[in-house]
């Protein structure tokens, strides 16, 4: 029974690594924008919610780099294909393989394979480890990507397209209405802008009332929340996962059998400025996704938002618009 002991808790450690970081950003980078599909065919455990993962983790460490992430690529733009994630030996941890591709004007510009011998954060309890290895994968590809050099000589010799660039947002001063006919009716205009958010936020892993998510599955929509919240609001303080975590353990809350004002509550006790919380559910056929903003200095509702989709892959790319719709005012 010792022996058997260690080799879980060995096991359980290997769980506990972390993806190495990204090499440095190359000069031929700034101002590529680059579409992610795929991967086309999986054959590992839970075939969508990996497909999800590694799709997730690569476009997150795209963003990273510094690369724009758009859903679908011109003809001049980069178009990365994740090909294939799935596993040459089934006994074999390190038998589990990715390939990808990356193209532009139609033309293949280089190929990759990342296989788990080749990364050092791989752990073999797939099971409660899928959201950290399709990480761990994803970084890979990445990596291998920027470090390619058929990809900086199709990139500094093809023209970089300019990132688009948010749109000042101007404070106009409120006008009288001119008056109007009964017969003419005038729309305003709706204006979008950024929430003026500042501080510590918090994003609490999403309550799962579903059975097709599985706890560490679930996690992967609320990464999801916090790369958007880096996006829409880079000057806000992000707390991490495992920090929130500690502070947790500390209060003694357990975050499951709270909800409303118990949740704003556990945002000030953690010293967050403001806190998101949510549930994915699933209502009929469709998987919804609920996201909430609270300022936790005095309990208001900032901002809500709802995601939804038929199968995990269609509540995946909902979620990253449901997540930026969160963090704007309307």
């Amino acid at each position: 029974m010792r022996p058997l002991l260690l080799t879980l808790a060995a096991m359980g450690c290997a769980s506990l690594r972390t993806a190495p970081p990204l090499p440095a950003a190359p000069a031929w980078l700034n101002g590529q924008h680059i579409a992610v599909e795929g991967p086309l065919k999986v054959g590992v455990g839970g075939p969508e919610l990996a497909a999800a993962g590694l799709r997730g983790a690569v476009q997150a460490d795209l963003r990273s780099a510094g690369f724009e992430v758009v859903k679908a690529a011109s003809a001049s733009e980069l178009r990365l294909s994740l090909d294939s994630f799935t596993r040459t030996d089934e006994a074999v941890m390190g038998g589990t393989l990715v390939k990808a591709s990356l193209w532009r004007s139609g033309r293949e510009v280089d190929r990759f394979e990342v296989t788990a011998d080749q990364l050092d954060c791989v752990s073999p309890l797939w099971g409660v480890s899928a959201q950290k290895n399709a990480e761990c994968f994803g970084r890979g590809v990445v990596t291998a990507l920027l470090r390619s050099g058929k990809v900086a000589e199709a990139a500094t010799n093809a023209p970089a397209t300019p990132r688009a660039q948010p749109a000042p947002v101007q404070m106009l001063a409120a006008q009288p209405s001119p008056p109007r006919s009964d017969s003419t009716a005038i729309a305003a205009p709706v204006q979008t802008r950024a929430l003026p958010l500042k501080g510590k936020l918090a994003v609490l892993d999403l309550k799962n009332f579903t059975r097709d998510l599985s706890k560490e599955n679930a996690q992967y929509f609320s990464d999801v929340i916090r790369q958007a919240s880096l996006k829409m609001e880079p000057g806000l303080d992000i707390m991490t996962r495992e920090n929130l975590l500690v502070l947790l353990q500390a209060t003694g809350k357990k975050l499951e059998e709270c909800e409303g004002e118990c949740e704003v509550d556990t945002g000030r006790r953690i010293g967050a400025d403001h806190i998101v919380s949510g549930e994915i559910q699933k209502v009929g056929s469709r998987y919804k996704l609920t996201l909430r903003l609270h300022d936790t200095k005095e309990g208001r509702l900032l901002a809500s938002s709802i995601g939804s989709g038929k199968s995990i892959d269609e509540l995946d790319e909902s979620a990253q618009k449901a997540a930026e719709d969160l963090f704007t005012a309307r």
